[in-house]
Order: structure tokens, then C-alpha cells, then sequence
């Protein structure tokens, strides 16, 4: 698939590379990692939460960070990677998020040796750089999630958070930084309305034995 960059953006992988064309080999694309919200305190709850590895379409289930163009044209960023599946990172930045709230008992991600009360499953629905309207980029990140009981799978709620974070230049890094901000402010959001539903929702009874 073919890339098209913003002038600004493409001018610094020619700086980079070398006399932009003197090199046969292209440069190693940079490597970035959503950052994780600090989210505010609270009661605690007597919740072990599993998080599932989060699903996304198929775009959105790799490394390369996704931009979008007039007519809902898809491409990614050559010169910049997501430092691992995208899925496997979200999973990864919300447990570690709602680890350091300390509000639950504990959390968890699939494969975990521990009983969970309750499942938390994210659906990855937007996560990029969108240039279709023209002018700088808007990063658009949605996040669908599903909180239910692992006992007999009854969903307590099902929600979506949608943001969306202007760039403010149409450079490389001002873009991942929207990105960031948005993803952030997205999970925040998610925990946010996770917390309401843990406090509002049925106890669930936690398993004891040896």
C-alpha cells in the first residue's frame, strides 16, 4: 500500500535517511506506546476484574499506526510503529491504568492463574490520524467495552467512549502526541464509567477455597 505524508512529516524522513535518497536502505521506523491516565481515587471495591485482550478490525490489529484520507481511504504512517499489536497494548495500558487507580481488589489480563469476579471485554473501534476534512489531523479514538459477571457471563452495562484530539502542527510527533491524548483521555473515560457500574452493580459472591 502506497504512503502519503504531510509535507512537514516527509521532509523529516528525508533529514533522517541521509540526503534523502543518497541510501539504499530506509531507516528504522520510530516506535511508540500509548501512555497510561492517572485515574482519581477512591473506595475500594471488592472487585478481581479481567480485562480481555481487546478486539479491533483488522486495520487496527497490527503495528502501524492507521491514518484515513478523503474517501475513506486507509493507510498507515511508513516511518512509525506502534511498539507492539495494537490490541495487545491496549489490554496491556488499561490494566496497568486501573492497577494504579488501586480501587479494585485486582486486575488481571487473559491467562491469569486467579478467579475474576467480573470481565471487562474493549472493542478498539478508532485509533487515527484522520486528515479527510483537510488542514491538520484530528486523532479519533473510540473505545466499546462490555462489563459483565464471570460467574454466569451477565453483562451489568455496555458503553462506548468516543474522543477526539486536534493535532497542533501536521508533524510526525505533534500527531502521535494527539493520538496519545486522546487515547488517554478515552480510557479515562472507560474507567471511569467502570467504577459507576462496579458501585452501582450486584455484589458478586467471591470464591473461596484451598
Amino acid at each position: 500500500m502506497s504512503v502519503r505524508f504531510p509535507a512537514a512529516v516527509l521532509a523529516a524522513v528525508l533529514l533522517l535517511s541521509g540526503c534523502g535518497g543518497l541510501r539504499s536502505h530506509q531507516p528504522a521506523p520510530l516506535l511508540y506506546r500509548p501512555g497510561i491516565p492517572a485515574l482519581p481515587g477512591g473506595a475500594p471495591l471488592a472487585v478481581d476484574l479481567l480485562v480481555a485482550r481487546p478486539t479491533a478490525a483488522p486495520e487496527l490489529g497490527r503495528t502501524q499506526i492507521l491514518t484515513r484520507w478523503p474517501g475513506q481511504r486507509l493507510d498507515y504512517f511508513a516511518n512509525a510503529r506502534w511498539s507492539g499489536d495494537l490490541p495487545v497494548l491496549v489490554q496491556a495500558t488499561v490494566i496497568e491504568a486501573l492497577h494504579g487507580g488501586g480501587r479494585l481488589a485486582s486486575v488481571q489480563g487473559d491467562g491469569g492463574r486467579f478467579r475474576a469476579t467480573h470481565v471487562l471485554e474493549i472493542e478498539v473501534r478508532r485509533f487515527e490520524a484522520d486528515y479527510s476534512a483537510g488542514g491538520l489531523p484530528v486523532a479519533r479514538v473510540t473505545l466499546a467495552a462490555n462489563l459483565g459477571l464471570q460467574s454466569d457471563r451477565r453483562v451489568l452495562d455496555s458503553w462506548a467512549i468516543a474522543t477526539e484530539v486536534p493535532a497542533t502542527a501536521n508533524r510526525l510527533t505533534e500527531v502521535i502526541a494527539a493520538l496519545d491524548q486522546a487515547y488517554r483521555e478515552a480510557v479515562a473515560a472507560l474507567a471511569a464509567r467502570a467504577f459507576v457500574v462496579l458501585e452501582a452493580g450486584p455484589a458478586p459472591l467471591r470464591q473461596t477455597g484451598t
